[in-house]
């Protein structure tokens, strides 16, 4: 039997009443485990980037083993991208490795123009500029991921412009994701600020697949917890493709991911910035209230990765 355990962290009070979000994690552990990741689930709430939590919920649930939904994991491509604005460097130790067998992969509003990648002049991050509407203007990488998601999938570019500008448009941060049409870009789901929160996920095997990673090149906690995450959004039925930028101010990279692959975009928002968030393109005809339930409360073991180490150049950013 495992165990589910569910930390979340914010700083002022709950997440429900108007908390700011600061940390939240999760791992499928054994009985074992359990006090250990929970003390390690605390330290990382009360040193985390985004602030110290004075409102700190673990939350552990017992799984009976058949319960248990598997799943294979991701592959990893890494992007090239130039034209950043010199400002954002991945953080989290990262080793990130070049492979050479990458899957190869509307109307202008004034949120739309402002989150248009093709210009490149740096964000503003100070307090005039308090939404994600300042994140836009930056990095080659916003067009990379445009052209991976909408050249091989059904997303169409005017969806994906669109969902962007409605993602840079909010105030804060969202706790989980939005629910965009594929095609049109309107958000499908009705959960506010709330989203859709993916959870009840860890990798099979933590030790083998964080060998794994760091055989091929990769290290830090925030690849190894977006994979599992990317790889479980992507199992559930009529979810097309992601999108993510994280809300770690010290974290730069993002990715894309659509079909069997999970692509790292590097100099996704510029160091410091505190926002980001995810967006979820899936086919209108989807059940969304399945797809809610599918990726919130399906207990979800993702097999360590794979890697082909032949051809793949190594290099530390």
């Amino acid at each position: 039997m495992l165990y589910s355990i569910r930390m979340r962290a914010a700083e002022g009070g709950p997440h429900e009443q108007g908390g700011h979000h600061i940390s939240g994690a999760e791992r499928l552990v054994t009985k074992e485990e359990l006090e250990q990741i929970s003390s390690e689930l605390v330290h990382r709430a009360l040193t985390h980037s985004k602030g110290c939590a004075d409102f700190i919920r673990i939350t552990i649930d017992a799984i009976p083993d058949e319960a248990i939904h598997r799943i294979p994991c991701l592959t990893i491509a890494d992007e090239q991208t130039d034209g950043h604005t010199g400002e954002a460097q991945p953080t989290d130790g990262e080793t990130a490795a070049q492979t050479t067998n990458h899957e190869v992969d509307a109307p202008t509003t004034t949120h739309e123009a402002a989150a248009s990648p093709t210009n490149h002049e740096p964000a503003d991050t100070t307090a005039e500029g308090n939404g994600l509407t300042t994140l836009p203007r930056i990095l080659s990488s916003h067009q990379q991921a445009e052209a991976l998601l909408t050249t091989h999938t059904a997303i169409t570019p005017v969806a994906f412009r669109r969902a962007v500008s409605q993602l840079v448009s909010l105030p804060e941060s969202m706790r989980g994701a939005m629910l965009v049409d594929m095609r049109t870009g309107q958000r499908l789901d009705p959960w506010g600020q709330r989203g859709v929160r993916v959870s009840r996920m860890s990798f099979a095997d933590e030790t083998a697949a964080i060998t794994a990673l760091n055989a091929a090149g990769y290290n830090g906690v925030h690849l190894e917890e977006a994979l599992v995450l990317a790889s479980k959004v992507l199992s559930a039925p009529g979810v097309v493709g992601e999108l993510c930028i994280s809300d770690d101010p010290d974290y730069t990279t993002g990715y894309v991911s659509y079909g069997s692959t999970y692509h790292r975009l590097h100099h996704m928002k510029p160091v410091g910035y505190p926002l980001g968030g995810r967006l979820f393109f899936v086919d209108a005809t989807a059940d969304i209230a399945a797809i809610k339930n599918y990726l919130e409360t399906t207990v979800t073991l993702v097999n360590p990765p794979t890697f082909s180490l032949q051809g793949e150049n190594h290099e530390t950013l």
